[in-house]
């Protein structure tokens, strides 16, 4: 009994020192942190351009594939974020 724990012992070490390790995979991270920085962005374009012109608040959003509750939601996931709050408020016009 003794023996088979320590072959089972030798075998779990033998197989845990073996596996490879593998750098994580940034570029998908990266991707996706460009891509909510973009949608930021864009969401302080579509905020500057109702601010200039807010009788066309809805032909505005339209025109950028939202509504009025897609924009809300998505002012509240980048409000959420200070990430994206950041950028958000770096695009913002004053």
């Amino acid at each position: 009994m003794r023996n088979t724990y320590l072959a089972a012992m030798a075998l779990v070490v033998g197989i845990g020192c073996a596996r490879e390790e593998r750098a994580p995979d940034t570029s998908a991270a990266a991707a996706a942190a460009s891509s909510a920085t973009d949608r930021a962005r864009a969401a302080a374009t579509i905020a500057n351009a109702i601010a200039a012109n807010p009788a066309a608040a809805d032909s505005i959003l339209t025109a950028n594939s939202h509504t009025r509750e897609s924009f809300q939601r998505l002012m509240y996931d980048i409000a959420a974020d200070s990430a994206l709050s950041a950028a958000y408020t770096a695009a913002k016009a004053p």
